[in-house]
């Protein structure tokens, strides 16, 4: 199982807006894209996912860009994630009983749901300000 680009990319640019946010000043998408080594064209759109699920605002004008709509601890990679991508769910079976016809008879339904569960429990535990904490002691 792997994380695409989209959902690696939305963290990225809401950990930077958190981490490099002076006070209420909005963030330019340029000025992260720069940092990320992101097109501001992809942080654009990513944006807009991430406006809809209320996780940011943006901020018109000469000195527009967007701010987090919530404190970084009350973010959750979960709730960035799933703006981006949707419910969480390693297969499709997980989600939507109805995706499989075999759901009713299927031994391995369970531990896809645990290990599902498991994986959204653990990231709804870290917010932006876990991560950027955890980038802070690396240095």
């Amino acid at each position: 199982m792997k994380l695409n680009t989209r959902a690696r990319y939305a963290v990225r640019m809401m950990a930077d807006i958190y981490k490099n946010a002076s006070g209420d000043e909005p963030m330019p998408l340029k000025q992260v894209a720069e940092r990320q080594h992101i097109s501001k064209r992809y942080l654009d759109q990513l944006a807009t996912h991430l406006k809809n699920a209320q996780l940011l605002k943006s901020v018109w004008g000469m000195n527009g860009g967007y701010k987090l709509n919530k404190p970084g601890h009350e973010i959750t990679v979960l709730e960035i994630l799933e703006a981006v991508e949707g419910p969480m769910s390693i297969i499709d079976c997980v989600a939507h009983a109805d995706a499989c016809d075999r759901t009713d008879m299927c031994d391995c339904r369970t531990l896809w749901a645990d290990v599902n569960q498991t994986l959204v429990d653990k990231l709804a535990q870290y917010t932006l300000k876990d991560l950027v904490k955890h980038e802070k002691k690396k240095r």
